[in-house]
């Protein structure tokens, strides 16, 4: 198993519109643990989640982990206005020597293997749409949001594991086990709500892990 000295988390967050918002609020938690445990954090938020910055940051801080949240298909990685932070045959190269997790639809296609290719540790991400359902009420206060709750406390997992040391694949794992979790408490409730479980099924089974499985934060 490898370890690494240079604990440094780069995590993007633009919130320019309904679903990144939910986002910007669901990654407080990762940065408050992160910070916990005595982590470095550069936190590109809304404006900053930007090209020119993402990959000034790449270079000159050299995060071992980087956190990406924000739109995507499966050649990138989008920011602040859907601008495009990393793409494949432009500059997933800026990846190489790091651990990235993209909450974001699709980029575990394409942009997670090349970025392996090219010398990332190791990529999480997903390599179709990643869906969530929000209450429309909640919006104003995304973290009391409980149906969302059902799909981001899963997606999050992956990043609070690689903070508590795991490996990308434990890391990996915990996270589909708390989805898991959330699809049995729903289909032996009688909860409204079942119609999720398929849609919780759909982001377990879309989930990907590529690169050194053993590598840790």
């Amino acid at each position: 198993m490898a370890f690494f000295m240079n604990k440094i988390l780069l995590i993007t967050r633009p919130k320019h519109d309904i679903t990144v918002h939910y986002l910007f609020y669901w990654a407080k938690q990762i940065i408050e643990l992160a910070k916990s445990k005595s982590i470095s954090v550069l936190d590109l938020k809304e404006k900053r989640a930007n090209r020119r910055e993402v990959s000034s940051m790449l270079q000159k801080k050299e995060p071992l982990l980087v956190f990406f949240n924000g739109h995507g298909d499966n050649n990138c990685v989008k920011g602040h206005d859907n601008e495009t932070l990393l793409a494949v045959g432009e500059n997933e190269q800026l990846l190489i020597s790091k651990i990235v997790y993209s909450l974001s639809c699709r980029s575990g296609k394409d942009l997670g293997p090349k970025s392996i290719q090219s010398g990332a540790l190791g990529y999480l991400g997903y390599d179709d749409d990643f869906i969530f359902f929000i209450e429309d009420d909640k919006i104003s206060s995304p973290l009391e949001d409980k149906t969302a709750k059902l799909f981001l406390e899963a997606s999050n997992q992956v990043m609070i594991s690689l903070i508590k040391g795991h490996t990308i694949k434990e890391s990996y794992e915990r996270s589909k086990n708390i989805f898991r979790e959330n699809v049995l408490r729903l289909a032996t409730s009688e909860s409204q709500d079942s119609y999720l479980i398929q849609f919780l099924i759909w982001d377990m089974q879309h989930q990907v892990c590529l690169g050194e499985e053993n590598v840790h934060f």
